[in-house]
């Protein structure tokens, strides 16, 4: 049987003139994108995307359906992949958007998630909490000191009974690992004394929304090597970014964690730079990183560490040497004239408040991903 032969409609002269028109355009924006040395990149879509569009124009009925989060403990941030960690950001972001016109679905509504504070919060306790009534969910708080000690692993088997998730703010990142090992519903860690992920995932949306294009982003971390720091060097680089940090001597992160930072860096094409000289770390960065000297639960070092930090204050001279767009970062809260100076925080460059909020859209997103949605 032979193939059937079909003829291409003739082009008309005006299709032919519209096809021109279209190629002119194309090499025009080319031309004009590489004479301001403009890097153009397509959208990132979701995994199951269609190929048209852009997330804004996705229904809203479909975008959640684009990250599903197939582990129990969020606890480090070495749970996810890199495309895992681009699709929440992805998914942040669009929350975020449509939150500010006013839209929001309970996409998961019945879902009841416990909030569980061995550490004082503000920043945590309030997004977690909204984060969880907008998506039609409710916020269940525990206070540690009001509740009887017991193993992590039967509190969280008792919680478990009742709740749909967890989240856990606490002092031993080791309570948060005995904990998943018998859990039978998703834990959260909104921090432990070695590691803050979703601090960096709001860390990492910010730097983005100033820096579409992640890659080759460089962030200068300025203080101590504490759970922030920690969280940055896991997380930053999968996406291509450069983390370059300055602590005082015997005030570095951690060599275990570090180690593993390395590795991770390695296999996504970012870098990990060390250094004492502050000035140095933040020579021509994008975003310049600092936070408290003296973290939860170090208290009685207060006066030692105050004297080891001298010269690693992120004030305006310091500011100078790094990106002319560059951004400043803090997770707070602050002690404006210690480790940042008193003016800097309300500067232009100011960052610090974009993410405090920013923390309310990846907490959102990192929820849809782990919990099912529509009960």
């Amino acid at each position: 049987m032979q193939n059937a032969k079909v003829d291409a409609a003739p082009k008309t002269t005006s299709s032919l003139k519209k096809a021109s028109a279209r190629r002119m355009s194309n090499r025009a924006a080319s031309a004009s994108a590489a004479a301001v040395n403009v890097e153009i990149s397509p959208p990132i879509l979701f995994p199951y995307a269609p190929s048209v569009g852009t997330l804004e124009s996705l229904s809203e009925s479909l975008f959640p359906a684009s990250l599903r989060l197939d582990f129990k403990g969020f606890l480090t941030g070495e749970e996810l992949s890199r495309s895992e960690l681009l699709s929440l950001l992805e998914l942040a972001k669009l929350l975020k958007t449509q939150r500010s016109k006013g839209r929001s679905k309970p996409l998961l509504a019945g879902q009841q998630i416990g909030l569980y504070f061995e550490k004082p919060s503000l920043r945590t306790r309030v997004s977690f909490t909204v984060a969880a009534n907008e998506l039609g969910g409710n916020a269940i708080e525990i206070v540690g000191s009001n509740v009887k000690k017991e193993e992590p692993e039967d509190t969280i088997r008792v919680l478990g009974g009742y709740l749909h998730a967890l989240m856990v703010r606490t002092f031993e990142h080791s309570s948060l690992e005995r904990m998943v090992s018998k859990s039978p519903i998703p834990v959260i860690n909104g921090l432990s004394d070695d590691h803050h992920p979703c601090q960096a995932l709001a860390d990492i949306l910010t730097v983005k929304e100033h820096f579409p294009v992640l890659k080759g982003v460089e962030i200068a971390y300025v203080g101590d090597g504490n759970n922030v720091l920690h969280s940055l060097l896991l997380l930053a680089p999968m996406l291509g970014m450069t983390v370059r940090y300055a602590c005082p001597e015997g005030f570095d992160p951690k060599p275990e964690i570090l180690a593993r930072a390395q590795q991770r860096a390695q296999e996504n094409g970012g870098k990990i730079l060390a250094f004492r000289d502050p000035r140095q770390a933040v020579t021509g960065a994008h975003a310049v990183y600092t936070d408290v000297w003296t973290s939860m639960g170090f208290e009685d070092e207060n006066e030692v560490r105050l004297k080891a930090f001298q010269g690693y204050q992120v004030n305006e001279e310091l500011m100078k040497l790094a990106h002319p767009h560059a951004i400043v970062m803090h997770c707070l809260p602050m002690n404006r004239g210690v480790e940042i100076s008193e003016t800097l925080p309300d500067a232009p460059s100011s960052a610090i408040f974009q993410q405090s909020e920013n923390r309310l859209h990846v907490q959102k997103a990192l929820l849809l991903g782990l919990l099912p949605q529509g009960l």
